[in-house]
């Protein structure tokens, strides 16, 4: 019953919703899922910081050993607020993608600590492609959001 109840508050997946702007900051809640653990945390970013990332994710994955690593926020204390670190890789030798993800809480000073949470996310290159569209859609100063599918079929088959 509580993983039923947890994919309606969170979608499976990596979910960036811009909550605050100013001249010189984007504050983001940064939500991640996988169905079975799950972790929510704002983060403080500059506002080119989202399309830097977009354009390093473009292409991904081009090959069965691609890989690419992104942090956002704060994510080595002593930072204010939260912070995430996400690496985009391969999982098998056919070049299926996965994300994962380690995200910190404002009170979170190492890893494994409360308010922190590491979990892998399985995903489709296509929603990959979707989910750099909407980061690029994002205005600068509007609220929007972003967010990348997690694999359909993985938890129903139980991998």
């Amino acid at each position: 019953m509580f993983n039923i109840r947890m994919e309606l508050i969170l979608n499976n997946g990596i979910e960036i919703k811009t909550i605050c702007f100013d001249r010189d900051l984007l504050e983001v809640l940064f939500s991640c899922s996988n169905g079975y653990f799950s972790g929510q945390a704002k983060l403080y970013l500059n506002h080119d910081d989202l399309s830097k990332m977009a354009d390093a994710l473009s292409g991904f994955p081009s090959h069965a050993s691609d890989g690419r690593d992104f942090e956002l926020g704060a994510f080595d204390p002593p930072g204010a607020n939260g912070g995430v670190w996400m690496h985009f890789y391969c999982r098998d030798s056919t070049g299926h993608p996965a994300v994962e993800v380690r995200l910190r809480g404002d009170d979170c000073r190492v890893m494994g600590e409360v308010e922190s949470v590491a979990l892998r996310i399985p995903i489709e290159a296509a929603a990959v492609d979707s989910f750099i569209a909407e980061i690029r859609r994002m205005k600068r100063f509007e609220v929007a959001r972003a967010f990348l599918k997690m694999e359909s079929d993985l938890r129903e088959s139980g991998g």
